[in-house]
């Protein structure tokens, strides 16, 4: 196809020269052909066939003609035209002129798909000794090099009992690219008992010997693997590190033609090799085994340490709080809180861990149990003074401190730092006669008022926005915020504030509504005050 596209642009460029002096055109044409290389047979597609089978080629159109070749079924190849029922095949890039390789049945062939690859006309092969090569077929010719044992070549385009060798890492298109010729017996070795064979081009591993039977494995070109007993031209497989014996499983078949036996000297050195690998693969495990029963003798050892650690009795101290303290699950200000300590409370702790002791307190069998950490800052050896707090007065029945807040909503967060608890979703209040309902509202707590237990009577204030309504008895309003001071008993409404008493009205920036004196009071910002008042018809101005 390479061939074609450089004629092609040959053909394209006639105009050109036909411009150019004769003495230019040859000189052009010459240059041409030094860089293009030898010249190459340009086939067209309909010369592109492919073996149906696995297919010999012959050295002459008879089934008596040597096998020079054996065609595999997924590789295309250019053939010339039939002669009496053979074709005569040549490499994609031989010229026409040339002999052919040789000849295959037409019986065991068919036209190649345009897309199909081409064959590769070299096969790997393993050198057993230093071997020479020539640069002709002849041992008369010079000496082109040297194979060292155990070289990987290539092979192909066997003539007259010898190959063509070539490099190993790249395709076989063309004799012309071969790097000399060595003699067919000094590559291909016939040994019956070879108990490796390596594949001379990619084959598939096949579940039964059986041309139908599925795949289990590949072979790549120069992978080996162990060979048994050959059934039908194919031979069982086992795999190279793999110890033979008479009850191990077959891996899979190969055929036999593309599975070349290994020069024996480098057999010897492989299986030495692989016996080498096993012998340190075994010691590596009974290393291992010895590693892990010293490893369980220590684990062993830790645990038995552990235990007799953990059976030891607390030893434990006494020290006092100089503040109110939270008692934390973990030695982490952010952990749970699991319990409280009081101003001057006596508690047990044992061994510091970090700026935090573990508290301990005793449980059922009157072994200490350690139930959480204590910030050790506020901790002291000696009590503190803690002075007796004052009776707060009692207040009035009915006062605000007597007074219950119920409040309702769908969520509720409480935050301790803050001493607030928000309320959110469809809030709903109740105090007396005092009906609040809004979006958000938040609770301040007094001071004191630190845990969810006592915030019934410690609310400082609320403070409710979003969609604000009142109701207090007859009075009813709306406003954008509204902010509830409890001890004062006052309600603040701002911005947009209406407050309705029956038919009267008032509206403003800011109202607020005094419970105790029931009476409001309104300021209007930047907006003016709007009052409107209904007299009974009956009453005169």
């Amino acid at each position: 196809m390479i061939n074609i596209v450089e004629n092609s642009s040959l053909l394209r460029g006639r105009s050109i020269f036909a411009l150019l002096s004769p003495a230019i055109v040859c000189a052009v044409f010459f240059f041409v052909l030094v860089l293009a290389g030898p010249a190459a047979h340009a086939y067209d597609k309909s010369e592109l066939k492919i073996a149906r089978t696995i297919a010999n080629v012959r050295s002459k159109p008879d089934l008596k003609g040597e096998v020079v070749w054996v065609l595999s079924p997924a590789e295309s190849f250019v053939v010339g035209k039939a002669q009496g029922g053979w074709f005569p095949v040549y490499p994609a890039s031989a010229d026409k002129k040339a002999e052919p390789v040789g000849y295959v049945s037409s019986k065991v062939v068919v036209p190649a798909a345009a897309d199909s690859s081409l064959a590769d006309w070299g096969d790997v092969r393993y050198a057993g000794k230093d071997l020479k090569f020539y640069l002709e077929r002849t041992v008369k010719s010079s000496t082109g090099g040297m194979i060292k044992s155990g070289d990987k070549i290539k092979v192909g385009f066997l003539k007259d009992g010898w190959y063509a060798i070539f490099k190993a890492d790249a395709p076989v298109y063309s004799e012309a690219d071969a790097l000399g010729y060595i003699k067919k017996d000094d590559v291909d070795i016939v040994l019956d008992d070879a108990r490796i064979r390596y594949a001379v081009r990619r084959i598939n591993v096949i579940e039964k010997p059986v041309s139908t039977s599925k795949a289990v494995g590949v072979l790549s070109p120069g992978h080996r693997a162990q060979v048994g007993a050959e059934k039908g031209g194919m031979y069982a497989l086992y795999r190279i590190d793999t110890m033979v014996k008479d009850d191990t499983p077959v891996w899979g078949y190969a055929w036999g033609p593309f599975l070349a036996p290994y020069p024996k000297n480098l057999e010897k050195e492989q299986m030495a090799g692989i016996d080498a690998r096993k012998a340190e693969i075994k010691a590596e495990e009974v290393r291992n085994a010895k590693a892990e029963v010293k490893r369980g003798s220590e684990l062993a050892a830790m645990e038995e340490a552990m235990d007799e650690m953990l059976m030891a009795p607390v030893k434990t101290k006494t020290l006092y709080a100089t503040a109110v303290l939270n008692v934390r699950s973990e030695p982490d200000a952010k952990s749970l809180i699991v319990d409280k300590l009081e101003l001057g409370e006596a508690v047990s702790v044992g061994q510091e861990e970090g700026k935090w002791y573990p508290v301990f307190k005793p449980a059922d069998n009157n072994e200490l149990k350690r139930v959480g950490y204590v910030f050790g800052t506020y901790l002291k050896a000696e009590a503190p003074v803690v002075e007796k707090e004052k009776p707060r007065k009692k207040g009035k029945p009915g006062g605000p401190d007597e007074v219950p807040i119920k409040i309702t909503s769908t969520k509720m967060t409480f935050s301790e730092n803050r001493n607030r608890i928000t309320f959110s979703g469809k809030v709903k209040v109740v105090r007396l006669d005092v009906t609040l309902t809004s979006d958000t509202l938040t609770a301040h707590l007094r001071p004191e008022g630190d845990s969810l237990s006592d915030t019934q009577d410690k609310i400082k204030k609320i403070v409710a926005g979003g969609n604000v309504k009142v109701v207090m008895k007859k009075r009813k309003g709306h406003c954008d915020k509204l902010t509830y001071v409890v001890g004062d008993s006052i309600i603040y409404m701002n911005g947009n504030a209406e407050l309705q008493d029956g038919p009267n009205l008032i509206q403003g920036d800011e109202i607020k509504f005094y419970l105790k004196e029931n009476r409001a009071e309104v300021v209007g910002g930047n907006k003016p005050i709007e009052a409107i008042f209904y007299t009974p018809k009956n009453v005169s101005p």
